[in-house]
This record gives C-alpha cells, structure tokens and sequence, in this order.
C-alpha cells in the first residue's frame, strides 16, 4: 500500500487536530443526547411487522433516514451500519472484497437481511454486505436481539431490512454523478412519478474504481430499482418491489492477504422481487399477504497467472453457485379488547446448485478435481405475535412461532417484552427471546473428497435477554438510550476431520456474548444534530467440542469482535446546505493470521477514522426549475492505517468531489 509514507509526514502535524476534532464530535454530543432511533416519532416497522412507536418497542431499534445518508455522500450500506452500537463490520480488502457483519458479538450469518421483506441471505444466513448501496433506499431499520420469532431462520442476532424509495408526492428527476481517488466514479439517476392512485419509483446506480490494491483490484457494481405502488385507501394497498444487483470484484491477495494474484476476481449477480398487498377485513381487521423471490448467482474464477504456474492446490479454479428462495407469508393483523393479535402463516421453498472444478499439482501431476451438489429444502411457519397495552402506561409484546424444515425438522421460538414509561420522558424496557440459524446447504449436502454433509445437523440456536433504559431531556432536545443484553449460543455447526465418505460436519461448542450498548442524540438547534454511541463487549468460548481451533479456543474471544467500539457524528444543516462529520473508534480485538504455517493468534490494534462531508446547493430549484447541488467527501482523512481482517489494510485516504442536478 502506498499510504504509510503520507500518513507518517502527517501525524505530527495533524496530532492537535485529530484531538480537537474527536472532542468537538463526541464531548458535545456526550453531554447533550437523543434517542436509540434517529428520530424520536419514528413508526419502526421491523420489530413488530406492524407499523408501530418506537417508543412502544421493547427492542433495541435504530432507524437510518436514506435522505440523510445520500446528503452526506455515504454510497454503501456497510459504512452506514458503522454508525450502529452493537454492530461490528469486518470487510476483507478494498471495494467490493467479502465483507461481513458481526452484531452483539454473534457470528457473520446471525443477522437477517431483507429488502422490503424479501430475504436476501444465503440460506444459512450468510450475506456479503459489499453490494448493498444506499442510493435507492428511503431508510434502514436495525433490530438488535433475537428475532426469529417473526422471521424464522438466521434472525439469531437482530435483523436489518432496507426499504426502497416510494415516489414523492411531486414529480422528481434527480441526476448524480462523483469522482474521487482510486480513479473511482458514481453515477446515479432516480425517478419518481405519482398518478392518482398510481405511484412509481425507480433508481439506477453504477459505481467503479481501481481500488486500493496496486494490481488486480478493480471493482465495478450496477444496482436498479423499481417499485410500483397502488393506493386504493380504505379499500387496500399494494407495492411492487423488484431490484436487480450486479458486481465483479477483482482481488489480488491469497488467504493470509499477500498480493500475489494478477487475475482471480469473483462475480455476483442479484435479483429480489417481493409484492406486498393489504386490505381492511371489516373494521377492526386487516388482511396482509407478502409474496417473494429472490436470486444469487455467485462465481469464483482463477486462472495461472504465468505459464509457470502450474503448481499448488487450484491454481487453476472455477466455482460457482445458483440459489433460489421463494416464499409467501400471510398474515391477520385484528384489534380485540384495545390489544393488537397478529396470525400469520408463510411458506418458503429454498434451492442451491453449487459446481467447483479445480486443477492441482502437488508434485505428482495434475489432477481434475470436480464437486457438484444440488440440494433443496422447504419451510412452512406459523406464530402469533400479541401487542397489547395493559396500563396507560405499560405496553407488551409477545409471540411464539413453529418452523417446520423439510431438512432439519421442527424448531419454536419465542419473545416476550414489555416497556413501562415512568412519566412522560423515561421509559424503560425487558425482553428475553429465542432465536435460530439453519444449516447451510453445503453442511446438509455436500459431497465431495474434502466435505461432506450431515443430513442429521440441528439448527444452531440462542438464547437473549436485555433490559433498556432511555431518557429524553424536559426539552425534547436530548435523550440517552442505554441497553445491556446476554446472549447464549448453542448448537454451533463446526467442521471435523472424518474418515472417508462420514459427514465432516457436527453440532459442537457454544459460546457467550455480553454487553451494553450506550446511543446519545442531541438537537441543541433546529440546525445542528449531535450524536454518539459507545458499546462494551465481552464474547467467551464456553465449549469447542472437539473442534478447539485457534479461531475458536475454550475461554477466549470470539475473533474480530472489539471490546469496545463506537462513533459520533454531527450534522449542521442550513438552507438546503449540509456539514458532516463522522468520527469511528474501533478497539483492540482477536484476530488469526494464516500467513504462516502454522497460523498464530494475533491482536489487531486499535484504531480511529474520520469523515467530512459538504452538501451545498448551487443553483436552489423552485417548482420545475433545474437545481444543482455541489458534494464533497472525504472518508478517512487523517490516513489511518489498519486492518479490519489480519493482513488485509483498510482504506486509505478517499476523496470524492461530485454534482447533482434536480428536476
């Protein structure tokens, strides 16, 4: 990487200012406040499935507005979720390299991923956050905890759903497009239409760079958009989401993050269609039916970089793999005796066709080597969720759901809340719940030399309680949210070595994770937006079965996950104009470095980066008129240098300069 020499020029002559400008992000904003939601009327439609307060919620919510993300030029989803506490985001390289999220201490395939209620993981909960883009989202809701007692599978840390862009009430044409280091370029374009009962949204983007990396490091991803809406008020709604993704990223490191290769790259390929409908059922009813699709089509490609490479395990290598789920879900949303009770029953159906052929020589001479499996599993449901207000100021939720799996069999979890509200600015809440993942279709099916499945697995599953704590100041400015959780993990699904032809997967170990999660917002000014947030974390192994790694040892850490970690930005807006800054802290954490044989445990260290935005108009659009906006943005800028995974460094210094037109 070619930073290290700047980022040394500067550190003495930035080491008063990095200072300065950390107090000025977090001291303020440390002692006004907000709340766990970015704003206080907030309708949080995650955690319950129903439109309801987030101040009624016993759940750790955050909600983060589209419109105040594309004002601060933040392009990808993954920096977004930095902002959140409790979440931790590990990305493995420069744009586009797999990227994962770890929330309250649980693994990368913990959290459920759902646009506009269509899933969006691997079955097994696996997703890489890398593609997710921000330009067609209206806002982003987080829920932390379990929740697989309205989502089933892989919901066993918290949920994030990503709601597209409905059209705005006046026609809009808006038209963008940046440039910055690393010869990267956005262009994006959004389109919104209202007729009558009618309403149609749609966004296109493209985004490009060479990346970080010397050689081998470009990136080039293409995401639209579209989403039909049809109001028909007390008669019924409707919308129509479809969003197709495609992203080819080329990476030049091997496993231990040394850049060796000049060729290898890996593709991706994303569709999801969902339709949403609902209709009054009398005059305490409502009818809902949620139908959905979605498609992952992922390839791995690797060629000999010289006519001399012809040694190793694949050095030659092709894989690639083709995953459907469809599903449908209906629901009975019914007020009876001042309680709202939801009945809901769904159906889903999952398939995967996974191919890798691989040419290696150990010495002995090439060898072909060919795995292929298919595999497919169905899920029917069904739970109930009772949201009720017993007091004036008391109000409960509770639900418990069965899952019916075709591979694994039955599986029930529940959740039970309740938040009391101690005069009209305190409220505090308790949750405990259950949640759990399935197995993949590789640890179900798998069939080859190196992998082999286990049709017998149980789902790993956890076990989640949590008591919060949120104030809002007399004025309504500031409010401090606090939230400790303990959270028990089970079941947990490790690879073993076996003898020739037995499954090499198993359900061993367990681990623990614990901590408290602080959010501060303050408005001490209808212009100006303070915020912060802080999380402590403890992770223990408790059990590795017979499965002890180095990435998984009894009593220790559960690796890349910080001890502590947190943020604070600050917004300053005035007449169409927007100034931002983001300060990020990520603290010490485990890590395993492959590099060597054999590998050895490692402590990443600490590290603090920071970005600037200005969103400014130029020309001010009325009515039709043309209005044209200036970006500007800098992420990282005091050039840390650090490593989010062993071996791999992070961004360095990013500078982004654009225009948007608006129509």
């Amino acid at each position: 990487m070619a930073h290290n020499p700047s980022r040394k020029r500067m550190a003495t002559v930035n080491s008063n200012l990095r200072v300065t400008v950390l107090l000025a992000l977090f001291v303020p904003a440390a002692a006004t406040a907000q709340s766990d939601t970015t704003h206080l009327g907030d309708l949080v439609v995650t955690a319950t499935r129903v439109p309801t307060t987030a101040s009624d919620i016993a759940a750790a919510t955050t909600v983060i507005r589209g419109d105040d993300l594309r004002a601060r030029g933040v392009q990808l989803v993954l920096d977004a979720l930095r902002e959140v506490p409790g979440m931790m985001v590990v990305q493995a390289g420069s744009y586009g390299a797999q990227t994962s999220v770890f929330l309250r201490g649980g693994q990368s395939d913990y959290v459920k991923v759902l646009l506009d209620g269509v899933p969006l993981n691997r079955p097994g909960g696996s997703i890489n956050w890398a593609n997710l883009t921000t330009v067609d989202l209206d806002r982003i809701e987080i829920v932390r905890g379990p929740a697989s007692v309205l989502y089933g599978a892989d919901a066993m840390s918290g949920v994030v759903q990503l709601f597209t862009r409905a059209a705005s009430a006046v026609p809009t044409v808006v038209v963008a497009a940046r440039g910055g280091t690393f010869a990267s370029t956005d262009f994006n374009g959004h389109l919104s239409l209202v007729d009558r009962a009618w309403s149609l949204s749609a966004t296109a983007s493209r985004e490009a760079t060479d990346g970080s990396y010397a050689f081998n490091s470009g990136y080039r991803n293409a995401v639209g958009s579209v989403r039909l809406g049809l109001d028909r008020g007390s008669s019924g709604r409707a919308a129509f989401t479809l969003r197709y993704g495609s992203g080819i990223a080329h990476f030049p490191t091997d496993g231990g993050g040394a850049p060796v290769d000049h060729n290898q790259f890996t593709t991706e390929k994303t569709l999801a269609i969902g339709l949403d409908a609902s209709w009054a059922t009398g005059t305490s009813g409502t009818f809902n039916v949620h139908g959905f699709a979605s498609r992952l089509n992922e390839g791995y490609t690797n060629r000999a970089d010289t006519p001399a490479d012809t040694t190793g395990f694949d050095f030659v290598d092709d894989r690639s793999s083709i995953t459907w789920r469809r599903g449908i879900d209906i629901r009975l949303d019914r007020h009876v005796r001042g309680s709202l009770v939801s009945l809901g029953v769904g159906l889903e159906h999952e398939n995967d066709d996974e191919h890798d052929v691989g040419v290696s020589n150990f010495g002995f001479g090439v060898s072909h080597d060919t795995s292929a499996f298919s595999g497919d599993r169905s899920t029917r449901n069904a739970y109930i969720q009772l949201l009720s207000e017993p007091g004036a100021t008391v109000s409960t939720q509770a639900g418990v759901r069965l899952d019916d799996n075709s591979a694994f069999g039955t599986f029930t979890t529940w959740r039970v809340g309740a938040t009391w509200h101690v005069g009209a600015d305190t409220r505090l809440w308790v949750a405990a719940g259950t949640a759990f993942k399935a197995p993949t279709f590789s640890q179900l099916f798998a069939a080859s030399a190196f992998e082999v499945g286990n049709p017998a697995l149980a789902p790993e599953r956890s076990k989640n309680s949590e008591v919060g704590l949120e104030r809002t100041s007399a004025n309504h400015h500031v409010t401090l949210a606090v939230t400790a959780f303990w959270q028990q993990f089970r079941d947990l699904i490790q690879y073993v070595g076996a003898a020739p032809g037995q499954p090499t997967y198993v359900n061993l170990g367990g681990a623990n994770a614990r901590g408290v999660e602080l959010t501060v917002v303050a408005n001490p000014s209808p212009r100006l937006t303070l915020s912060a947030h802080w999380t402590w974390l403890h992770t223990e192994v408790t059990d590795t079965g017979s499965a002890a790694s180095l990435s998984f040892q009894q009593g220790a850490s559960l690796i890349r996950r910080p001890g502590s970690s947190g943020g604070g930005t600050a917004a300053y807006r005035w007449h169409g104009l927007t100034l931002a800054g983001t300060a990020t802290r990520t603290g010490t954490r485990d890590d395993v470095d492959f590099a060597g044989f054999p590998g050895t445990r490692v402590i990443l260290p600490a590290y603090t980066t920071l970005d600037l935005s200005l969103d400014a108009p130029i020309r001010r659009s009325a009515g039709r008129s043309l209005g044209i906006d200036l970006t500007l943005r800098g992420e990282n800028l005091f050039n840390a240098v650090y490593q989010q995974t062993v071996g791999f460094p992070g961004r360095g210094r990013t500078l982004f300069a654009g225009g948007r037109a608006r129509f």
